[in-house]
């Protein structure tokens, strides 16, 4: 081949290169829009469509990196190894993670949870290193050849070598996950007495900007609609019911997942055996203390087992931002419908457009059902 006489690089692999910059990118736009809370509570109705390109692009990033591995090289044309070291390096990183956190049904929990984590750190690392490359060769800037970015003749075996380090590499820092240690020392320099929770959750989420303010002593649980026997609770009243505890998944819409989440509350059903619901109830609609937030569940499914008015979280009282003091939890479902400062619990024979609904969430949450 000519490109091979004269060793210069065929256009086809100039274009791919740019296109891999471009994906890389791009998928950085779409994923900070899937996750973010400001960006994504906009784009709310496109959101779908956001998550398949991001999937789709994602896919072709991958396939853009692994060309090399199959492709012919110039052995007159030499490259810079940081310059293709670092992107397959990271890039093999980025996508084996993206794929742990895209299939759910396949990947654990435990697994999904740590790999979303790095997946955002290799992707920030590889973003310093492409405005890096882009800055040095914007300046024509060209390392020492005995330096510390050589050049080096291309082979599929180097390539092959990089991409298999990048992966095992990952699985091997997901599971020491230093990050996690951190997170722990943190959080116990912050409650050096136990009060709160070390929890794993990625962010917490609010519909007014800031987290009502409960004093126990005058919280009230109205339960009320089609019932017999309406009852408003106290604190006091709450506590002397019959709870339980689970240990449950916490999967965010946003992408990141919590493990086995340990929640002690109260079963709905409890609340059926106390207030009698009639005969053509067929919702339950559930209202927060912040005065805006809403949610609603088919009675069927809020009496499913695993639904809890939750109060506890690993063993230690709902901190403000968690849902103090009492929350909804419904683990087989995005966290959206885990309505957070309940202050009543309404039976209905009619569904509720809750908040996220409004705007465009599905009522339909169930995990793995897509956005």
């Amino acid at each position: 081949m000519r490109w091979l006489r004269h060793g210069k690089w065929p256009k086809w692999m100039v274009h791919l290169h740019y296109f891999a910059i471009a994906s890389f990118i791009l998928l950085l736009i779409s994923g900070m829009a899937l996750y973010w809370p400001p960006v994504h509570t906009i784009l709310i109705p496109y959101l779908p469509y956001l998550y398949y390109f991001h999937i789709v692009l994602g896919t072709l990033f991958g396939v853009a990196i692994l060309v090399p591995i199959v492709s012919r090289f110039s052995y007159k044309k030499r490259i810079r190894r940081l310059d293709w070291l670092m992107p397959m390096l990271l890039g093999s990183s980025i996508v084996f993670t993206g794929i742990m956190i895209w299939q759910v049904g396949i990947f654990s929990a435990t697994w999904g949870s740590v790999a979303f984590r790095w997946h955002g750190w290799m992707s920030a690392v590889l973003l310093v290193w492409v405005l890096i490359h882009f800055v040095y060769k914007w300046v024509s800037y060209q390392p020492n050849s005995d330096g510390w970015n050589p050049k080096l003749v291309p082979s599929r075996r180097g390539f092959l070598r990089w991409v298999g380090t990048g992966v095992a590499g990952t699985v091997v820092l997901m599971f020491l996950d230093p990050y996690r240690w951190w997170g722990e020392v943190i959080s116990s320099s912050r409650h050096p007495m136990g009060e709160g929770t070390p929890s794993d959750f990625a962010a917490y989420y609010t519909v007014t900007g800031n987290y009502p303010s409960v004093d126990l002593s005058h919280y009230r649980l109205v339960v009320d609609g089609l019932v017999q026997r309406p009852k408003i609770l106290t604190w006091r009243d709450v506590e002397t019911l019959h709870s339980l505890e689970e240990s449950a998944n916490f999967h965010c819409v946003t992408g990141w997942t919590v493990p086995n989440v340990k929640w002690r509350g109260l079963h709905i059903k409890t609340l059926v055996d106390l207030v009698a619901p009639r005969a053509n109830v067929n919702y339950v609609h559930f209202y927060s203390l912040d005065g805006v937030y809403s949610e609603s569940l088919s009675l069927q499914e809020a009496l499913d087992p695993t639904v809890l008015l939750a109060f506890e979280l690993d063993g230690q009282p709902l901190l403000a931002q968690q849902g103090f003091p009492l929350r909804l939890v419904v683990p087989k479902m995005y966290g959206y419908k885990s309505i957070k400062w309940v202050n009543r619990v309404e039976f209905s024979d009619q569904p509720l457009t809750g908040y996220w609904e409004a705007r465009g969430y599905p009522s339909e949450a169930y995990i793995g059902s897509g956005i």
